[in-house]
């Protein structure tokens, strides 16, 4: 067993994506600005919404991966002006480095395209992908299987706000942004 004993986390939601299986997938900040993807295996978020506080304690907790379950509680707090909102945190593209989690907010700067990519063992995949940009540079967000739908839905010229991306070294040493499971993109009118 060893280690310490996990500590609460008092977060600020910034999104929730509700999985086919009914689960929800919270990407979340804190007050020093550590954002955190929450699996919640148990449904004790179901009462929160975008933007509340919560305090949680949760079962596992991995880098900045958190997983809750029936062990582990969850109540929402009055809002708490130290944690971030999702406007505060969000990163423009020049300041993206590879390994981090992002949230960002652009236009979509090409149609979004849908490849079928073969994998070694002859499963067939989609990637989606669409180039973006904001004030400061512009990058490529792509989505592997089922974040490939999300992208898929985007509209040239639309701007979007979109949580949990990870930002990975692609060809060339450019970096990419990855959608996630925890990743959801909200259309700005």
């Amino acid at each position: 067993e060893g280690g310490k004993e996990a500590e609460p986390i008092v977060a600020r939601i910034l999104s929730v994506v509700i999985t086919e299986t009914g689960k929800n997938m919270i990407v979340a900040v804190d007050n020093q600005k550590n954002i955190y993807n929450i699996s919640d295996f148990s449904n004790s978020t179901s009462i929160c919404v975008e933007g509340d506080v919560i305090e949680c304690m949760p079962s596992k907790v991995y880098g900045n991966s958190v997983t809750l379950d029936e062990n582990s509680f969850v109540r929402k707090l009055d809002n708490d002006e130290t944690i971030p909102s999702l406007s505060k945190i969000r990163t423009k593209i020049s300041d993206v480095k590879a390994d981090g989690t992002y949230c960002i907010e652009s236009i979509v700067l090409k149609v979004p395209g849908r490849k079928e990519i073969q994998t070694k063992s002859g499963e067939s995949i989609s990637l989606s992908e669409m180039f973006v940009e904001d004030d400061t540079g512009q990058i490529w967000v792509k989505g592997w299987r089922n974040q490939a739908r999300i992208i898929d839905k985007c509209e040239l010229g639309e701007i979007v706000s979109i949580t949990g991306l990870n930002a990975k070294a692609g060809l060339e040493g450019r970096i990419e942004l990855f959608l996630s499971p925890f990743s959801k993109i909200i259309k700005k009118n």
